[in-house]
């Protein structure tokens, strides 16, 4: 592998949600060039609210398995992003084991029940927005201390498509997805005196191991709610992305080769965002 294809070569990379889907593709891309990874996962099978499944300790040691395989050193930790407590002993074990942090992506997040606005419940509404927003903030809380001790680094939020076209019936996810455009924003005008780009991804619709448990909690099969997206792929029509399909963005907006880039919103969703609708010629 050329230095080019190395750009992560002695660099430490903290992914929260980095059990599985997304989180997992992207660290073995990195592993594969050259990163140690700590992957931060909840890592519980399910939430109580809402009631989604998620990653278990099985899917956090098989990508942290993985991640070693691809050539990296791996840090599996089982950490909540709610718990500020559970972040700061997680990037003070990350510092400990690795020597610092470099670069961060703000991974972890979660769907929430598709229900008319006025009937979502006060205790779903507080825990997505807790997930999605708060757990955001309190990573790049936690982990900016370390990147200003390293001299500088980068910082990747996952927002949503649903943060560039809101969702019906998803009030709480859709919330909570601008609001880490906003972080994201902020930070990057706050942390360019330190060195620390940040930018912010947009993904689409991915077919990920959340599209099987989104429909699940929502009692519809998952043949159901893939015809919701049907159209909203315009370079592979009827096509759903793939959980990678983000990767090859994010790894390049945390390298140098992006090091003139900060505060940038990424849309990585197959033109979704762009879809016109169509319209009967007279």
């Amino acid at each position: 592998m050329s230095a080019h294809e190395r750009r992560f070569a002695g660099k430490v990379v903290v992914i929260t949600g980095g059990a599985r889907g997304q989180g997992r593709s992207h660290a073995l891309a990195l592993a594969r060039e050259g990163a140690d990874v700590a992957l931060l996962d909840v890592a519980s099978g399910d939430l109580d609210h809402p009631p989604f499944r998620v990653a278990t300790t099985a899917d956090l040691s098989e990508t942290a398995s993985l991640v070693e395989k691809a050539g990296g050193r791996a840090l599996p930790l089982v950490c909540d992003v709610r718990s500020e407590e559970q972040l700061n002993e997680a990037i003070d074990r990350t510092v400990a084991t690795f020597g610092g942090i470099d670069h961060v992506i703000a991974n972890a997040g979660v769907e929430s029940l598709f229900v008319e606005p006025w009937k979502l419940s006060k205790q779903d509404w507080d825990a997505v927005i807790a997930i999605n927003l708060t757990g955001v903030w309190l990573t790049c809380k936690t982990a900016i201390p370390p990147l200003i001790e390293r001299g500088g680094g980068s910082i990747v939020l996952v927002s949503s498509g649903a943060a560039l076209r809101p969702l019906s019936f998803n009030v709480d996810y859709t919330a909570s997805k601008y609001g880490v455009i906003g972080v994201g924003l902020t930070l990057a005008n706050d942390l360019g005196a330190h060195g620390i780009r940040v930018n912010v991804v947009c993904p689409g619709a991915i077919d990920s191991p959340m599209l099987d448990a989104v429909a699940e909690a929502n009692g519809i099969t998952r043949e159901t709610f893939l015809r919701q997206f049907e159209g909203s792929n315009l370079l592979v029509p009827g096509v759903l992305a793939a959980e990678e399909s983000t990767t090859p963005a994010i790894l390049w907006l945390l390298s140098d080769e992006a090091r003139f880039l900060t505060g940038v919103v990424l849309p990585v969703d197959a033109g979704s965002w762009v879809r016109t609708v169509a319209r009967r010629r007279r």
